[in-house]
């Protein structure tokens, strides 16, 4: 159990239920009704999110091994490295998850013919240990590196199936005419998901803002005060939740009233997350604004699963 929670476990089925969802419920249905079968199987499919999952592990273990210090006042309770998982074990697992995800990723590569995507992996890989390194203590540098990763995982699942079918010149033609509804999906979620963790990095970083400051960590809030973070997570929450209601009137107007119904329950978590920020003062209320921010995230990719091409 502590193995599990020291790659984050949850967040881990997110990402992998995320994946699913894209590929089952905008991509093959939408390919399908243009009379194509996804040239990227199952198989290759379930290789491309056991990289996925690989690499971002192994970014959660590189971070705890190079926050320590920090976590020694932000989370004494919390703390796994050095406390239930030695530093030694959690290198090894780190390396040994990193190494098998960026050759899982690169065989990816090899299987659509395109080995600049397949060094997408090991980059994505060399960019979270750069993250923990020294980023994520530079000025918003860490808040947008993990902020566009997060959207890129989702943009990733559409780019290989791409890739794929752009080696297959027949099937790419018949493919064309779904392509931009098929993007236009993908986009608004990756744009809702990298500004949903932009929002939560700002509020756990005014949470972790003690601890951060012993550290040498710049972070928003280091920088420039709370009451500046907080204005600023107010100003994302808010371009957010206007997002949404954009998005739910294109669903509106393409008749997916299922999915637009649905976001009204992201859009009451919003309104009470904007309520929390605003109110907020004591540490306890970020860190109820934070747990608010990842309700927030889900409910959005939950409204893919009424995304469904109309028959």
């Amino acid at each position: 159990m502590k193995y599990l929670r020291l790659v984050r476990w949850p967040n881990l089925i997110i990402m992998l239920l995320t994946m699913m969802l894209l590929r089952h419920l905008v991509i093959i249905p939408r390919l399908e009704l243009a009379g194509i079968d996804p040239t990227i199987n199952n198989l290759q499919f379930i290789l491309y999110a056991i990289t996925t999952l690989l690499i971002a592990a192994g970014g959660y273990i590189v971070n705890d091994m190079m926050d320590i210090d920090v976590d020694r006042v932000n989370k004494p309770d919390r703390m796994i490295v050095t406390k239930t998982v030695s530093m030694g074990m959690a290198e090894k697992l780190y390396y040994g998850l990193t190494i098998a995800g960026s050759l899982t990723g690169l065989a990816i590569g090899f299987l659509v013919n395109n080995w600049l995507l397949g060094l997408a992996f090991p980059v994505a890989a060399g960019a979270m240990w750069f993250y923990s390194k020294r980023y994520k203590r530079m000025l918003l540098i860490g808040n947008l590196v993990v902020s566009f990763a997060t959207a890129g995982i989702l943009i990733m699942v559409w780019v290989v199936e791409f890739f794929a079918l752009s080696r297959q010149p027949e099937l790419f033609t018949k493919a064309i005419g779904v392509m931009p509804e098929i993007t236009g999906f993908v986009m608004a979620y990756a744009l809702f998901a990298l500004l949903a963790t932009m929002l939560r990095e700002i509020i756990k970083d005014i949470e972790d803002m003690e601890g951060d400051a012993k550290g040498d960590c710049r972070t928003f809030p280091v920088v420039y005060g709370v009451l500046p973070a907080k204005n600023l997570s107010i100003a994302l929450l808010t371009t957010l939740l206007v997002m949404i209601g954009f998005w739910q009137y294109i669903l509106y107007v393409q008749y997916y009233t299922q999915a637009m119904i649905f976001l009204f329950l992201a859009l009451a978590i919003g309104l009470l997350l904007l309520a929390r920020l605003a109110l907020a003062s004591l540490t306890v209320h970020y860190a109820q604004a934070s747990l608010l921010s990842k309700l927030l995230m889900l409910a959005g990719l939950l409204s893919l699963l009424f995304v469904l091409p109309h028959a």
